[in-house]
């Protein structure tokens, strides 16, 4: 009898241990549930016109993603909050739980995708390389070459695809808060090129039409892709309540009218 009640305590305690990994990998994360109780939603952004930036004056952000942002919060019937980072620390500090979400023109992207999850696209674009005015091209493959440089920022997707887009051309990776620094070194002329989202850089020529610069090929982005909102891995009911946002905003017609407001388009 002893020795039944020590295999069943012992068949118990086996099943008791097994489990319990189990037991723990099923336990979730509401973040929802996190917010409401806040009573905020803290929002990552770093700065990039005109899908946020602070305004020069008032110091306040604005721009798509704000907007965004504010009807964001209005669904889930709390305040924002905004918190500043930069390109090159918003996946950190969304890892670190400084934030929420961090809710920028950002691609999502496979290497990104290892450290977040990405919600659906909000938006569809592509990129575009921006050149000197006196660099005589007419394909942007013909910047492969070492007498060419490339210039990147930082914790941008665009320094990856440069490195494999043109393996023999010089880089340049900068640091910087200013989401058009890339920008500004071509137009300089301490680069030969920048590769950023076709938007960016045409806005960036239409704020500067004295900026001796132009764009290869803006009829055909390069490896269109999508815009998409980053979360911390395994909060499957705020990344699909994100996923219906996206959606329910898209249908609803709030994304065109913020668009168009923004970026002069729907």
């Amino acid at each position: 009898m002893n020795s039944l009640k020590t295999m069943v305590a012992s068949t118990l305690l086996t099943l008791t241990t097994l489990l319990a990994p189990a037991a723990k990998a099923q336990e979730t994360i509401d973040t929802i549930a996190q917010i409401k109780d806040a009573g905020v939603l803290k929002v990552g952004m770093a700065d990039s016109v005109p899908a946020q930036q602070k305004n020069p004056v008032t110091g306040e952000w604005e721009g798509f993603n704000v907007d965004m942002a504010k009807n964001l919060a209005e669904v889930l019937e709390v305040k924002l909050e905004i918190v500043d980072t930069t390109w090159s620390t918003i996946i950190p500090s969304l890892v670190q739980k400084q934030f929420d979400i961090a809710m920028v023109d950002m691609f999502r992207t496979p290497a990104r995708a290892v450290t977040v999850d990405f919600t659906d696209s909000y938006m569809t674009t592509g990129n575009t390389w921006l050149v000197g005015a006196d660099v005589d091209l007419t394909d942007w493959k013909q910047l492969n070459d070492p007498k060419y440089s490339a210039v990147s920022i930082a914790g941008m997707a665009s320094v990856a695809q440069s490195d494999r887009l043109l393996p023999e051309a010089q880089k340049k990776v900068i640091v910087s808060d200013n989401a058009v620094a890339g920008q500004l070194e071509v137009a300089a002329g301490r680069a030969s090129a920048h590769l950023s989202d076709l938007l960016q850089n045409a806005l960036f020529m239409k704020a500067n039409p004295n900026a001796k610069v132009k764009v290869l090929r803006a009829d055909a982005p390069i490896e269109a892709t999508g815009y998409s909102y980053a979360v911390r891995p395994g909060d499957y009911h705020f990344h699909a309540f994100l996923n219906t946002w996206i959606a329910y905003t898209n249908t609803t017609g709030f994304i065109s009218q913020a668009k168009l407001k923004w970026y002069g388009i729907e």
